[in-house]
């Protein structure tokens, strides 16, 4: 099972920080599911991208958003 982050009461940049520092706390391609609001979710799918880790999943659950990343590979 994935580690799971509830940003959901969060707001930028505070969103984007928490996330970061989830993805420095797992192993490289280890995967981390997070909780957001949908006024979020295409800020951070871009920031996250731009710093190279792969978001392989993004649905809405209820009124808010699962997103499954992938963290980039160790010297990636």
């Amino acid at each position: 099972m994935n580690p799971l982050l509830d940003i959901t009461g969060d707001v930028c940049p505070m969103t984007f920080v928490k996330v970061k520092i989830a993805l420095q706390k797992i192993e490289p391609s280890g995967k981390l599911e997070v909780m957001l609001k949908e006024e979020a979710l295409k800020n951070m799918i871009s920031s996250l991208k731009a710093e190279g880790h792969k978001v392989f999943l993004a649905e809405r659950r209820d009124t808010v958003f699962l997103l499954g990343v992938e963290k980039k590979p160790a010297g990636a």
